[in-house]
């Protein structure tokens, strides 16, 4: 298996996908080393997973999996997955984010142009400030732009029910905002882990929620 530069961390990646070999080729290294991740799906998952998920190609499903055993794998290196879109302001990052489903299209959500990761972003504490990173994995992984390590400065919840115009959000309705976003990518025994860096994230971290981001140069000026 050939070893990659991830999120700061050395991943080996065993990928039977071209489109997921195509996408994880930028973050190659020659160096040796032992890796921090080891990212592999055995034949028999494939098979149950395409059956699971009748009509996606078997690279698409393959890719789904790796960035769903990624985000498993980044709690353990002081780091938590979000279904968000990371964004360039400023020098820094805010992460648009929505629910864990099918609900919001965060791809039609936020223009190309200003993203930087999509879907997975590498999210990890380090000196004290959460950063995040871009990654090759899920179904937009080759959307994602490699070489961005950014401070995360604000996140930025879609909810077209919850909110009209744009508002900042307190820490009692953030929790559960946030829960949802992650809600997928959170097995049972992490939940409480999750809730640790959840209190961690709400000191460094500004939160807002917004229903509509046509005006999406209004928002990023304000979060």
């Amino acid at each position: 298996m050939a070893l990659y530069r991830i999120s700061d961390l050395n991943v080996e990646i065993k990928t039977k996908s071209p489109t997921l070999a195509q996408n994880i080729k930028r973050y190659e290294v020659t160096y040796k080393a032992d890796p921090n991740i080891i990212l592999e799906m055995s034949d028999d998952r494939l098979l149950e997973m395409m059956e699971e998920y009748e009509g996606m190609t078997a690279d698409a499903v393959e890719s789904l999996y790796m960035a769903t055993l990624y985000s498993w794998a980044i709690f353990d290196f002081n780091g938590f997955p979000i279904k968000a879109i990371g964004v360039e302001n400023d020098g820094s990052c805010v992460l648009f984010a929505a629910p864990d489903d099918d609900s919001i299209d965060l791809v039609r959500c936020v223009p190309r142009d200003k993203a930087f990761v999509y879907n997975y972003p590498g999210i990890r504490m380090q000196d004290d400030d959460y950063y995040v990173f871009d990654t090759p994995f899920g179904v937009y992984g080759n959307m994602s732009v490699t070489g961005k390590k950014l401070i995360l400065k604000s996140i930025v919840f879609i909810d077209r029910y919850r909110f009209d115009s744009l508002r900042s959000i307190e820490a009692k309705d953030f929790v559960p905002l946030f829960m949802r976003a992650v809600s997928q990518n959170v097995r049972q025994e992490r939940t409480k882990h999750t809730l640790f860096i959840l209190e961690r994230v709400m000191h460094r971290v500004k939160f807002y929620g917004v229903g509509d981001v046509s005006d999406f140069d209004f928002i990023l000026e304000r979060v």
